[in-house]
């Protein structure tokens, strides 16, 4: 269906490193990544410009004024955040999500990837040579950094640090304006490879889900889009928050089905359950 179409792909990041070979095999389209598309105007990780809308719209908003911008009929656009996994909790995770725009037949096909594959976080530093286990923990050198001179009256930080001699003197600067400096992951795609492999794995997992065709009337995206029911607890039967069965909806017409969870589950561990585990 879209093959030999071009596809604007909204990014100044160079996600199109990863995401360009698997819809150029995978789709037959082609890929074009604008030279002049600021997509930061939408909000920045490292808050110089809020995300005044959620994920999710930010996303589609990215996707579809590059789409207006440049004159295409085809868009793609992702979107990270960061912080606490949803379930894990203490652990971090990288929660991405992308979308495939379809201005011709009115469709947005999305995916999600929640992964736990990231080095995300940061140290708070007093003097300057606090940092080595961070360093490694953070796997800098191959992983950007990035430099905030923390205080309410300074808003100094420098971005897209891969040097030992330049984190030091960025440390050295930013104790001239502060006496903490907060050292933290730059979780711009092209300054962190772990996040590029999670979006890697989401641009082939939204390349399956268009070539997904409703059964009823051929629209193609069909997939997963709730679920339905509990898993019980293989010790006491309680109902847990794990859900037991996909719901697969057309994004057109009426018609869904049921699928079981990819994992296989027919009960959830007990440490899911509220009675067991509360």
């Amino acid at each position: 269906m879209y093959r030999g179409k071009p596809v604007v792909l909204a990014t100044k990041h160079q996600k199109e490193a990863v995401i360009r070979p698997v819809f150029e095999k995978g789709l037959g389209c082609s890929i074009h990544v604008p030279m002049l598309y600021d997509t930061d105007q939408f909000g920045t990780f490292t808050n110089e410009i809020p995300r005044k809308l959620s994920a999710y719209e930010t996303l589609i908003q990215k996707a579809k004024e590059a789409a207006y911008q440049f004159g295409y009929h085809y868009a793609i656009a992702s979107e990270g955040c960061f912080g606490s996994h949803p379930d894990l909790y203490v652990v971090p995770g990288d929660t991405e999500l992308m979308a495939f725009i379809d201005l011709d037949n009115d469709l947005i096909i999305a995916e999600m990837e929640i992964s736990t594959e990231t080095n995300y976080g940061h140290k708070d530093i007093t003097t300057p040579n606090e940092h080595d286990d961070f360093l490694k923990k953070m796997k800098f050198p191959s992983h950007g950094l990035i430099v905030r001179a923390l205080g309410s009256e300074t808003t100094w930080l420098e971005k897209g640090i891969r040097q030992h001699e330049q984190l030091k003197a960025s440390i050295e600067k930013a104790f001239q304006y502060s006496d903490t400096v907060r050292l933290e992951t730059d979780m711009r795609a092209m300054m962190n490879p772990l996040r590029m492999q999670v979006i890697k794995s989401l641009a082939i997992k939204l390349e399956k889900r268009i070539q997904q065709h409703c059964p009823q009337c051929h629209t193609p995206g069909f997939g997963k889009m709730t679920t339905d029911g509990n898993l019980t607890c293989q010790s006491c039967d309680t109902p847990t928050r794990l859900y037991r069965r996909k719901v697969l909806s057309c994004l057109k017409c009426e018609y869904k089905t049921h699928q079981e969870r990819d994992d296989g589950l027919a009960f959830s561990d007990s440490q899911n359950c509220p009675y067991c585990n509360p």
